[in-house]
C-alpha cells in the first residue's frame, strides 16, 4: 500500500473517532437527556391509569373539602382554553393569509401580473382543470393553517409557566385532594426512585437546558416534593391528633405549609 494511501486511511479513521466521540454523551446527565422520551411515557402511563380519579377532580361538583383543588384546575382549565382559543385564531388568520394574501398583493403592486394570473385562471377553467388546481390549493391552504394553529397552541400551552406552576401546588392546597391521594405516590416513586439525579441536574442549565420541555420537568419534580410535603404534614397532623394510619386529613385554611420539611426536621 503506498504512503498516500496509509496517510489517508490514518486520517479517515482519526476523523472517524472523533467524530464518534463527539456525538456520545459527556456527561451522566448528558446520557439522560437521551431517555427523556421513556421518562416522559412514564408520566403519561401513570396519568391513564389515574384518569377516572382527575376526570372526577375536574368534573365533581365542588364539596367544602375539595373546593380549593377544583379552584386550581378552574384556573389551569381556563388557561388552557384561552391557548387553545389562541390557536384557532392564529390557525384562521394564517389560513386567510396564505389563501387571499399573495393574490391581493399581486393585484395592489402589479396590476399586469394579476391580469396575467386571471388569464391562466380562465384557461385552466376551460381546460376543465382549475377545479384541481382550488381542491389542492384549499387542502394546501387549510392544512397550513391547522398546523400553525397547533404549533401556536402548543407553545403558548408549554409556555404557560402558570400553568405549570398551579399545578405543581396542587399537593400543597388546603382541603383534601383527589389528586395528591391517587397521584402522589407513583409520581414520588419515579421521580425519586426511578429517574436517577443527573437527568433532574440538566434543570440547573439555565436558559442552556437542553430538555426538550424544562418547564414541564420543574412542574414535575415540584410536584413530587410538593407530594412529599403533603404527606409529611398529614402523617404529622394524625400523631398530633391521634388518628390512625391512613385516617383522611383536611388540611386547614392556608394549606400545607412551604417550610413543613425544615419544621419537623427541627422538632
Amino acid at each position: 500500500m503506498s504512503t498516500h494511501k496509509l496517510y489517508v486511511q490514518y486520517n479517515n479513521t482519526i476523523l472517524s473517532k472523533q467524530t464518534s466521540t463527539n456525538m456520545q454523551p459527556q456527561s451522566d446527565a448528558e446520557k439522560e437527556l437521551l431517555k427523556e422520551n421513556l421518562y416522559l411515557n412514564r408520566i403519561q402511563e401513570i396519568l391513564r391509569k389515574s384518569r377516572g380519579y382527575l376526570q372526577e377532580a375536574v368534573t365533581a361538583e365542588a364539596s367544602e373539602q375539595y373546593s380549593t383543588e377544583t379552584i386550581i384546575f378552574d384556573k389551569v382549565i381556563a388557561n388552557e382554553r384561552n391557548a387553545f382559543i389562541s390557536g384557532i385564531v392564529l390557525s384562521g388568520l394564517v389560513f386567510t393569509s396564505v389563501r387571499f394574501g399573495p393574490r391581493f398583493i399581486v393585484t395592489k403592486l402589479n396590476p399586469e401580473k394579476a391580469k396575467m394570473l386571471k388569464e391562466a385562471d380562465d384557461i385552466a377553467e376551460k381546460a376543465g382543470t382549475r377545479w384541481m388546481q382550488k381542491t389542492f390549493s384549499f387542502l394546501f391552504e387549510l392544512s397550513f393553517g391547522a398546523w400553525a394553529g397547533w404549533r401556536g397552541y402548543s407553545i403558548l400551552s408549554s409556555q404557560n409557566n402558570q400553568s405549570y406552576d398551579e399545578i405543581a401546588k396542587i399537593p400543597l392546597c388546603a382541603g383534601r385532594s383527589r389528586v395528591s391521594d391517587k397521584v402522589c405516590p407513583e409520581i414520588v416513586h419515579l421521580v425519586h426512585k426511578e429517574i436517577p439525579p443527573p437527568f433532574w441536574s440538566n434543570l440547573n442549565d439555565g436558559d442552556e437546558c437542553k430538555l426538550k420541555d424544562p418547564n414541564r420537568w420543574r412542574a414535575v419534580k415540584s410536584f413530587a416534593d410538593n407530594c412529599i410535603k403533603r404527606n409529611v404534614y398529614e402523617e404529622s397532623h394524625r400523631k398530633h391528633h391521634g388518628l390512625k394510619s391512613g385516617a383522611a386529613v383536611v388540611v386547614p385554611e392556608g394549606g400545607v405549609p412551604e417550610d413543613i420539611l425544615l419544621s419537623q426536621s427541627k422538632d
